[in-house]
Parts: structure tokens; C-alpha cells; sequence
């Protein structure tokens, strides 16, 4: 018989014994069927440990401003809630063998039948809002899995949203972000670093896969991704997200950055104007799509903007290269003129850049 626990104000050791087996979604395993169910709501204002053994049932809004310590093999469901860790933390460090996993209320795989409605209910795209980080410090997911999220939050639609000063500090490794909700609008992806995300060093991002999401990352445009990260399933390389693409925010700082990922295309949506010693460096067989006319790369001096010879710069229509970043199929080809170009703009060459790799541009016109 399962034991239940219901708190509106978290007290910190709650606990049993540790769920064993790690999920290998999207694989059919047995997953740990016999833990005890706490229901968790309100705020956690002092250090609280959440232990293995448990499933933790959020169905309304929590608020982390302590420190939250997640044990390896805890399990968390959420049904239409969201955390928000604002002025606190979560310390979430599972193992490769005993993954923490966030997931749906309905998500019957993990700890069982919780919601009580037998096979009624399966785990759906949006049963849950997000993970709210809102000028957190030091904040670390390793070994989590966060399933099922994207309920519409503020009217965006994202698993993990990050907000506050430029370079916040957190840690993501070796985390999966799967099945989440897409959204139409443009903040609505599955992992949500805008601004916030900018110095590797601080805002770290390493070693995960995101997988079966609209729109899987969104940061500042001079953050440079680590190439450990994937965006397609480790168990199955075939699921994908259906708008695959690092999306870009786009402003311009005076530091260097390297875009260097192949598996998938960067994808801009405004100009940039690239001055003093900043550098972008776009790598060998680098894909860059650029979403709409009137976009453009701009340098102030040859070392702004370094294009490898085998890099492309393409129309966000264009499936031939990088595939169908957009995710319309084949209602929508590309064509001359969906976007600007790479304009030169420094004493002796104010000019439009002429390469063959530049596909889909209104200067110059070229069409592979």
C-alpha cells in the first residue's frame, strides 16, 4: 500500500528507499512501480531534501527560494503547474543508472497508476507548465529528464525558461528535454536561454539531447554551444524535433564566438552589425538560416564575421540544407530574396560579399 504525504509548506528529509532502474525513454522497460506518493505545493523557504524512494505530485504552482536538493532516482510529476526557483536553487544531480526524471501526472511509467484513472489517461505535450529559473545562482540539473512540459505559461510554451541578469549561472548535463509542447510564439522553445545565456563558462550546457520538441534551444547569439549536445533522441536518432534549429537572440557583444554545431542550422531573425573586435567564426560545413527579409550579416572589419569556405548561408525555407528547419514539409520553397546577404561595410570595401555559398540572397542572388 502506497503512503500519502501532503504538505502546502515543504519540510526538508522527506524520504524512503531509491528507485532503481534508469529510464531509457523512449524504450519500454520496467520502471519503479512502488513509491510513496508526497504532494508538494506553496513555497519551499527553508533547505529542503527531496529523497529517492518518493514520487513528488505537484499540482499547483511551486516556488523554490531555499536551496531544493533532488536525490538521484527521485521522481517528479506535475499536472498543469510549474517551479519557479526564484532566489533559490535546485541542486538536481542524478546518475547515468539513477536519472531523476520530471514527467506528467499521467505518465503511468514511472511510480504508477498516480492520477488513480487507470489507462484513461496517457502522458501527453503540455501536461505541465515549465521550470521557472528566475535569477537563480548556481542552479544544477545532471542526469534529469524533463518530459511533457510546454503547457502554455505567460502565453509561451517552454520545459525550461531562464530569466535575469546576463550570464546566469547554472548547470545542464546529460539531461534530456523531450516531448514538449510547441508554441506559434517566437519565445516558445524547449529550453529557454535568451539573454541569460551568453559565457559558457557560467551558463553551462553540456553533453544533453533534446529530442521530439517544436523549437529545442534559444540563447544569445554569442553563446557558444557545446558540440556534446545533440537534438535527436540517443535511442532512437530518427526522432527529431520538427523545427530543428539553434535559434539565435540576437544581440551583438564585444567578444568572440564560435558557431560551430553541423548536426543542425542556426537560425537568425534580425540583422547583425558586427563591430570593434567582436567575431563571429562560422564553422566547416556550418548551416546559417535566416528567417525573413530585411535579415543580413553586417562587418565592420574582415575579422567581424569569419565564414568557412564550407559553410552555407540559406533561406529558413530551404530543406535541401540542414532540412526543414521551419517544419511545413513542402508547402513553403525557398526563393531569391528571402533574406539580405553578407554586407561588407569598412573604408575601401562597402560591398556586398560574393560567394557561392550564399544561397537565397537578394545580394547577390545565387540558387544551388
Amino acid at each position: 500500500m502506497k503512503t500519502i504525504f501532503k504538505f502546502l509548506v515543504l519540510c526538508p528529509l522527506l524520504g524512503m528507499m531509491a528507485c532503481e532502474k534508469e529510464n531509457t525513454d523512449p524504450k519500454d522497460e520496467e520502471f519503479p512501480q512502488n513509491c510513496n506518493v508526497v504532494e508538494v505545493s506553496g513555497t519551499i523557504s527553508d533547505p529542503t531534501v527531496w529523497e529517492a524512494g518518493n514520487v513528488y505530485i505537484i499540482k499547483s504552482n511551486l516556488s523554490v527560494r531555499n536551496v531544493l536538493t533532488i536525490e538521484p532516482g527521485v521522481i517528479v510529476k506535475l499536472k498543469d503547474a510549474r517551479i519557479d526557483v526564484v532566489g533559490g536553487k535546485i541542486l538536481a544531480v542524478g546518475t547515468a543508472q539513477r536519472r531523476i526524471v520530471f514527467t506528467s501526472l499521467a505518465d503511468d511509467r514511472y511510480c504508477g497508476d498516480n492520477n488513480e484513472d487507470g489507462t484513461a489517461t496517457t502522458a501527453a505535450k503540455g501536461d505541465w507548465q515549465q521550470i521557472y529559473l528566475n535569477g537563480t545562482t548556481e542552479t544544477t540539473f545532471k542526469y534529469v529528464d524533463i518530459f511533457y512540459a510546454g503547457k502554455s505559461s505567460g502565453g509561451v510554451n517552454n520545459a525550461v525558461r531562464i530569466a535575469g541578469p546576463n550570464s546566469v549561472s547554472f548547470t545542464f548535463d546529460h539531461c534530456r528535454i523531450a516531448h514538449t509542447l510547441g508554441g506559434t510564439r517566437s519565445d516558445s522553445q524547449a529550453f529557454h536561454g535568451s539573454t541569460s545565456m551568453v559565457d559558457a563558462g557560467i551558463s553551462k550546457f553540456t553533453n544533453n539531447a533534446l529530442y521530439d520538441n517544436g523549437k529545442p534551444i534559444y540563447f544569445n547569439s554569442f553563446y557558444t554551444l557545446d558540440p556534446s549536445n545533440v537534438f535527436h533522441n540517443p535511442e532512437n536518432s530518427s526522432q527529431k524535433n520538427t523545427h530543428n534549429g539553434i535559434y539565435l537572440y540576437g544581440s551583438v557583444l564585444d567578444a568572440t564566438v564560435n558557431w560551430n554545431n553541423t548536426e543542425i542550422p542556426y537560425v537568425v531573425d534580425q540583422s547583425y552589425q558586427v563591430y570593434n573586435s567582436a567575431t563571429i567564426n562560422i564553422g566547416p560545413n556550418v548551416i546559417v538560416k535566416f528567417m525573413r527579409q530585411g535579415t543580413r550579416l553586417s562587418r565592420s572589419a574582415p575579422q567581424n564575421i569569419i565564414l568557412h569556405p564550407t559553410a552555407i548561408l540559406t533561406s529558413y525555407k530551404d530543406d535541401a540544407h540542414g532540412g526543414d528547419t521551419n517544419g511545413d514539409g513542402n508547402s513553403t520553397s525557398p526563393t531569391p530574396e528571402d533574406w539580405d546577404g553578407l554586407y561588407n561595410n569598412y573604408s575601401g570595401n562597402t560591398s556586398w560579399e560574393l560567394s557561392a555559398n550564399i544561397l537565397y540572397a537578394t545580394y547577390p542572388i545565387f540558387i544551388n
